[in-house]
């Protein structure tokens, strides 16, 4: 059975539609939120989130899904992972956590920067479907 990181490579190889320049880092970012969850630096309150944010590109129906919108579904996938990135950056107080764990061939801190500065334009007014749709404030609230 394939990786789901190489499922992924796969559902946007040759994609070059809407959002195609972020759309490429699907694997990138879904490889980095596994690895964090393995890394002992990971503060142990942020695991219910990177796990959620996993399990967020897993799950076959999400605020916009991959089935009716192709590759350009895990945009939101993309947008939640950078959100949860930047949390572990503020959590951790260091970008090292997320520069250890990065394989895509950006920099990662700027990259974050740019998608989360794209909210509007990438996840429109979805942002609290979003965050509910996960139980985002269960999961931040909660106990480690």
């Amino acid at each position: 059975m394939d990786r789901f990181d190489k499922i992924l490579e796969k559902d946007i190889e040759g994609y070059e539609g809407k959002h195609s320049d972020l759309v490429r880092y699907a694997p990138a970012f879904y490889r980095l939120m596994s690895r964090m969850l393995g890394d002992p630096e990971l503060p142990r309150r942020m695991w219910k989130l990177v796990i959620a944010a996993i399990a967020y590109f897993i799950l076959p129906s999400d605020i916009i899904p991959e089935e009716s919108h192709g590759a350009e579904g895990y945009v939101d996938d993309i947008f939640l992972c950078a959100m949860v990135a930047d949390q572990v950056r503020t959590a951790t107080g260091s970008d090292e956590i997320l520069l250890k764990n990065w394989d895509g061939d950006e920099p990662v801190i700027p990259l974050i920067r740019d998608i989360l500065s794209r909210e509007r334009e990438l996840i429109g007014d979805k942002k609290d479907d979003l965050m509910s749709y996960i139980g985002y404030e269960e999961l931040i609230n909660a106990s480690p």
